[in-house]
């Protein structure tokens, strides 16, 4: 009999557990469901916490949760990327920066950690890891303005555009993508010369798309930039 009611009192507590899990993959998708989910059995719960703190402005508690979920599952970059950002809104600062580092080593393609290591770079004139991370921001499609506002920084210095050349001459898919945008934003001087420097390592660009920056730019009166990118098309 005793040992009927211990085996009945495992399966009990096996099925507390498995519906907890349950619960806790179901927050994912259904993020009402989060708060239900007790700590200890919080992993998609806990983000699903930690983002409903940030977007309602609760410092304290986005820290706590974004804590207790890189405690539960610290592998994931994306987790640190929460705890980066709840520390910040804290102004703890030391912790915020260890977040990001860490989440740097994981996973490149968490867009705040993209920004935030290129904005890190252009504070110290780190011109080709600034490069490397403003296009990694356009592979992903993330973060645009904030991708276009970094590449003008960048690219108003000659070390800049001479890091972002390199960039476009490589091998990737980012590049067609980003050129139209980019001249709509970035000074026709500074990009001109950058693309004149990625075509004589190589890079080829599609000259349907620069045939448009080209007309605006003569609309505009920008003759010599107008030059350069016909010289690219000509050659």
């Amino acid at each position: 009999m005793i040992a009927r009611l211990a085996w009945w009192a495992v399966l009990a507590v096996v099925a507390v557990v498995a519906s907890f899990a349950q619960l806790d993959r179901s927050s994912r998708f259904e993020p009402h469901l989060a708060p239900f989910v007790p700590p200890a059995f919080s992993g998609f719960a806990a983000e699903q916490r930690t983002l409903q703190a940030i977007a309602a402005q609760q410092p304290e508690r986005a820290l706590a949760e974004a804590e207790a979920l890189v405690a539960a599952r610290p592998l994931p970059a994306e987790n640190l990327e929460l705890l980066a950002v709840a520390a910040a809104m804290n102004e703890r600062t030391d912790q915020s920066i260890a977040a990001i580092e860490a989440a740097s080593t994981r996973g490149w393609r968490a867009p705040i950690i993209q920004q935030a290591v290129a904005e890190a770079a252009l504070a110290q004139g780190n011109h080709d890891i600034a490069a490397q991370r403003i296009s990694a921001l356009f592979a992903t499609g993330s973060q645009r303005d904030a991708a276009l506002d970094l590449a003008t920084r960048l690219l108003a210095t000659s070390a800049g555009q001479a890091a972002l050349a390199k960039r476009f001459a490589a091998p990737g898919h980012w590049q067609e993508n980003a050129v139209q945008p980019l001249a709509g934003v970035v000074p026709p001087q500074d990009f001109s010369a950058t693309l004149a420097l990625a075509a004589e390592q190589g890079a080829v660009f599609d000259c349907h798309r620069i045939e448009r920056v080209i007309q605006r730019y003569e609309r505009d009166g920008e003759a010599l930039a107008a030059a350069r990118l016909k010289e690219i098309c000509a050659s």
